[in-house]
């Protein structure tokens, strides 16, 4: 054997036991879950206690969603703003287009309506887009147990607020059955 081959082998073996660790460590008893949430808040309320069981479902603990429930209004009435603006904005650019077309208008006024246009609709998807983070943040703002077990551990308390945006804080651990 040569050093390639030796390197060839080293490689090999090195490679073998990085696809095997995993099954290594899936092996060990991974009962204790650490539950989190994807958004930051104010804990409102805690559902369950130390020691209490659980079944898929249940509902563990609730963000205050005053913030939130505004945070979906604005989103609402930012969406029918934009799509109000939308309209109008494709209006314009027809009616530019209609006027350009019988030589009444320039081009470069032709070239602005059709700008305010795509404009128009990048406002209207960011609006969207805006409304969407919000329902996702009302649907969030409830945290359900993923699985049956018993509560471990109850890392938080109400009134506490919980910053996720770096990193998701255990909020409890859950011991699987």
């Amino acid at each position: 054997m040569n050093k390639y081959t030796d390197m060839a082998y080293c490689s090999l073996y090195t490679l073998m036991f990085f696809l095997l660790m995993p099954v290594f460590v899936a092996a060990q008893d991974l009962t204790d879950y650490k539950i989190s949430s994807p958004v930051s808040g104010i804990v409102k309320h805690i559902y369950v206690k130390q020691g209490q069981k659980v079944n898929k479902g249940d509902l563990l603990l609730e963000f205050d969603d005053t913030l939130v429930k505004g945070n979906l209004s604005e989103a609402k009435a930012n969406m029918s703003l934009a799509k109000i603006k939308l309209t109008e904005a494709k209006k314009e650019q027809d009616r530019a287009k209609e006027l350009y077309d019988i030589a009444v208008l320039s081009e470069h006024e032709l070239q602005q309506a059709k700008v305010l246009y795509q404009q128009a609709i990048a406002h209207y998807e960011q609006a969207k887009n805006q409304h969407l983070h919000a329902q996702w943040d009302i649907k969030h703002s409830k945290l359900y147990a993923g699985f049956a077990g018993q509560i471990s551990q109850i890392l938080i308390y109400p009134g506490q607020y919980i910053n996720n945006q770096l990193t998701a804080q255990v909020l409890l651990i859950i011991k699987s059955n």
